[in-house]
């Protein structure tokens, strides 16, 4: 489908009543909405790895997903990493029961694939386990949720959290942050530096490439930046297409503005846009600043962790 379709089907669904369910039929027959739970676990196992590598203990760690989205497929994930709970918040309610429990099936059904993924990061006999669990409660999710410790807030407000100071170990996102207005994700930012103890990391894997790329091979990653903000907003400034357009340097200095500390930086540098930009490819006056590198990266995952300030003497 042709970009430019795609954006005018978001415009119609996000202003017309009832919008939102029609939309997620569009979804299903006509985009990538689907049950797959390998779409997020290779990049989660990814996650953990780098996490284990930095000292994050994932068993019995407390986990804030902000952002849940269609598919609880990372707090699923949590779980089978150890994890003793998972607070998963979203904006709007969009989390499918039907999907979900595909999704169940279709990872008890995986057992050895997944047992590959996560090898070395739970043993096979725990991880065997843990799935047994999920293959006799599949088709109910709510009770699942209950029996491993998954809460789902929604609507709710990542920046506006009833948890106490320092009541998690982890706060994480998987190609969320994209999509939050940069005055909402400092408060995001601020309320999860709150939140996490002082042993805690934040771990955000973020796409900051044109989403409409990922259905229309005609354009580039980065062809959204050829647009004023204006011009955006017009095109694309709904609750289906929203993306800020943040470039890695400005997403890394919110973390740093919040009170993290950079543990460890991963960026994948897309290497069709590059060629684009270095032809003739026409990069809005807004983005000039930034250089080819950051313009171009269309993956970017954050590891931080809060810093602790020293007391200011009396």
């Amino acid at each position: 489908m042709r970009w430019t379709t795609k954006a005018r089907i978001q415009r119609i669904c996000a202003a017309a009543p009832g919008g939102d369910m029609a939309y997620r039929q569009i979804q299903r027959r006509l985009g990538r909405l689907a049950a797959d739970p390998f779409r997020r676990l290779p990049q989660h196992a990814e996650m953990m790895r780098r996490l284990t590598g930095l000292g994050l203990h994932l068993e019995g760690m407390r986990c804030l997903e902000i952002g849940t989205g269609h598919l609880p497929i990372a707090p699923v994930a949590m779980h089978l990493c150890g994890a003793r709970e998972v607070v998963t918040v979203d904006l709007h309610r969009r989390l499918q029961p039907d999907l979900t429990t595909e999704m169940l099936h279709k990872m008890v059904k995986a057992e050895d694939q997944i047992l590959s993924l996560y090898e070395g990061l739970v043993s096979p006999i725990t991880l065997r386990a843990r799935l047994s669990v999920i293959a006799d409660l599949a088709d109910r999710p709510r009770e699942l949720f209950r029996r491993i410790g998954i809460r789902y807030l929604a609507p709710g407000d990542a920046s506006h959290m009833q948890d106490p100071d320092a009541s998690f170990d982890l706060s994480f996102s998987m190609t969320v942050f994209e999509h939050v207005t940069p005055r909402a994700l400092r408060a995001i930012l601020a309320e999860s530096r709150r939140l996490l103890g002082p042993t805690g990391f934040a771990a955000h894997l973020i796409d900051p490439s044109d989403h409409f790329a990922h259905q229309d091979s005609a354009i580039t990653r980065i062809n959204f930046l050829r647009y004023s903000a204006k011009q955006w907003i017009r095109l694309a400034g709904n609750e289906y297409a929203y993306c800020n357009r943040l470039r890695a340097p400005q997403l890394i200095r919110m973390f740093a503005d919040a009170g993290f500390g950079l543990e460890r930086c991963d960026r994948v540098v897309d290497a069709e846009s590059r060629t684009a930009l270095d032809g003739a490819f026409p990069v809005h006056k807004d983005f000039k600043e930034f250089d080819p590198v950051d313009l171009c990266t269309t993956e970017l995952t954050v590891y931080a962790r809060p810093k602790v300030f020293a007391a200011t003497p009396a």
